[in-house]
């Protein structure tokens, strides 16, 4: 650590400034549960969040900072204005650090977007001592515009501000991480506020699932990496199963929802697969999950991370039908039993797997108490503790 940074006894710092720019879903629930955790310990942290974040100050420990700006999604106007305030963002952060002088600065997420137009005052900061954390929860990036080169350029500069990272396993082998960035493996964390909720309606009597069929849920945002497609295909041969899709398209450079209700068309199963295009409102999280036999969380070869859905999964012990690259989904899944893991992009294993977790259910309890044990924001804040000790 810089000399001018003081560690606690219990090695974490007096002061952190939080990056927050997420509203919607996983990473702002979890960002939330860092920082209480954080409070909790009497650390004083400041959150730097966006005008929109779901947390009411009256429900925090933490200071929050709403300077952010909301901007819905819509036409070109409104990504320009995303544009322009995701550039905003990060120089109002530059000057936060600035004045408010932090011991840590602790990022939402390793986000390289557009770093040449926003990097130069924290390359500064980070050469004058100030230590940047990020949470990688998606370690292996994607070019998702311009050149290749311009992307791992992009990457390298936002990589050259970081001192550490926290990570849900193992750095898998096609993330680009200079070794100059200590990675601490920490647990997810659960969203307990989430089980706080109550059933306000039938899921099946809502979108007119028989009494006696399967029903198993997608949840979260409609992208192509989820494999839904393939999903469908395993549900058309799979007797007495529904399907219940539930979220909004990711980008426009996914398949649109229509995609899937065709393809159930086509494969005669448009009855039994149900698809709630929408973001899914809090209030109605738990009607979802408490409606369903089962969580489907099949994932391309290419991710190997954690998912937020899991935590969502695990607190109402629901058997997960899984697939995904070597990763800390597939750890989680494996290693507690939380149901049945099959090869990543394979209809065929993924229709035998969605077969058998039908014939022999996951026995709820042990499996899913033991998760819990492990994954505790707890040991996640411990995770930063030890890195910053180390470096």
């Amino acid at each position: 650590m810089p000399p001018n940074t003081r560690l606690r006894p219990d090695g974490l710092p007096q002061k952190v400034l939080m990056y927050v720019v997420s509203v919607h879903g996983g990473i702002s629930h979890h960002s939330h549960y860092q920082a209480a955790e954080l409070a909790r310990r009497g650390v004083d942290v400041t959150m730097l969040c966006s005008k929109a974040y779901p947390w009411p100050q009256a429900d925090t420990a933490y200071r929050q900072m709403r300077v952010f700006p909301e901007i819905a999604r819509g036409g070109l106007k409104t990504r320009v204005a995303r544009f322009l305030a995701m550039n905003g963002n990060h120089w109002r952060l530059a000057w936060e650090i600035v004045r408010q002088r932090p011991e840590l600065v602790l990022l939402e997420a390793n986000t390289e977007y557009f770093a040449l137009l926003w990097i130069w005052p924290h390359l500064l900061l980070r050469a004058l001592g100030v230590t940047y954390v990020a949470n990688f929860h998606d370690p292996v990036r994607k070019v998702r515009y311009g050149s290749r080169w311009l992307h791992r350029l992009e990457l390298g500069s936002l990589y050259a501000t970081l001192r550490g990272g926290l990570i849900h396993g193992a750095p898998p082998a096609e993330a680009w991480i200079p070794r100059w960035i200590r990675m601490e493996v920490v647990p997810h964390g659960p969203f307990p506020h989430q089980a706080d909720g109550e059933v306000t309606f039938d899921l099946r009597d809502r979108l007119g699932i028989p009494q006696g069929r399967f029903v198993l849920l997608a949840f979260g945002m409609i992208t192509d990496y989820k494999n839904l497609d393939l999903l469908i295909e395993a549900v058309a041969e799979t007797a007495d199963t529904d399907l219940v899709i539930a979220g909004s398209v990711k980008t426009s450079g996914d398949r649109p929802a229509q995609f899937y209700r065709d393809l159930a068309t086509s494969r005669g199963v448009a009855d039994r697969v149900h698809i709630v295009e929408q973001f899914i409102p809090e209030a109605d999280v738990v009607s979802y999950f408490a409606g369903v036999d089962a969580v489907a969380l099949t994932y391309r070869r290419e991710f190997v991370s954690q998912s937020g859905v899991l935590q969502l999964a695990v607190l109402w012990e629901k058997p997960i039908l899984a697939s995904s690259g070597d990763g800390p989904l597939r750890a989680a899944v494996t290693d507690y039993g939380l149901g049945i893991f099959v090869e990543p992009d394979d209809q065929a294993a993924l229709t035998i797997g969605l077969q058998r977790l039908i014939a022999a259910p996951v026995a709820s309890g042990e499996g899913f108490a033991r998760y819990t044990a492990a994954s505790s924001w707890q040991a996640n804040i411990d995770g930063p503790a030890r890195l910053l000790r180390a470096i």
